[in-house]
């Protein structure tokens, strides 16, 4: 799955993949809303609870593990599945050259980290470590969230922060590391 974090071709609307806090055409910014209210749906943990043989969220910006991935999805007796980010010039509203920029930021504020669940077996492929960055500097890059940077709305950031902070802390223990 391409996953891009909104819904595409409806018009870039808000979706259970949408990002807390994010704009989109259905979840506006005003006085009242400042973005979508409730924090993404983790989809690949979704997809690893129906205990597949093989499920997996990957980056474009990191080529050779979604090769590995997609080598080890094709060759797995049963079902697979591959999360892969997919970030969306116009619906983050951002310039085209900073795609991979953008990607390699997600994972490495753990807003998209890199595992996969081969048998029921929960594998870390990256753990940013001292250079993890925080979410504020991939909000940042993206139109999208102009609106959290006034100083009102920096609780939001601070939900965002702690919620991403609060799954990667989960998603180590998941893989053993925790």
């Amino acid at each position: 799955m391409a996953d891009g974090i909104v819904v595409h071709n409806t018009g870039i609307q808000r979706s259970s993949s949408t990002p807390f806090g994010a704009w989109t055409n259905t979840s506006q910014v005003g006085k009242v809303h400042k973005g979508k209210e409730q924090f993404k749906k983790d989809l690949t943990a979704v997809v690893a609870g129906h205990h597949i043989p093989y499920v997996a969220q990957a980056s474009p910006h990191n080529y050779m593990d979604l090769v590995r991935k997609a080598e080890k999805a094709f060759a797995v007796k049963g079902p697979a599945f591959i999360n892969v980010l997919s970030p969306c010039v116009p619906g983050w509203k951002y310039p085209m050259h900073l795609t991979l920029k953008l990607a390699k930021m997600a994972v490495d504020t753990c807003f998209w980290p890199l595992f996969e669940v081969d048998n029921g077996k929960w594998i870390l492929n990256y753990d940013p470590g001292d250079n993890k960055k925080t979410v504020i500097e991939w909000l940042k890059m993206q139109k999208r969230f102009r609106h959290l940077m006034k100083p009102e709305n920096q609780h939001i950031i601070e939900q965002l922060q702690k919620n991403i902070d609060t799954r990667w802390e989960e998603l180590k223990r998941w893989c053993g590391k925790g």
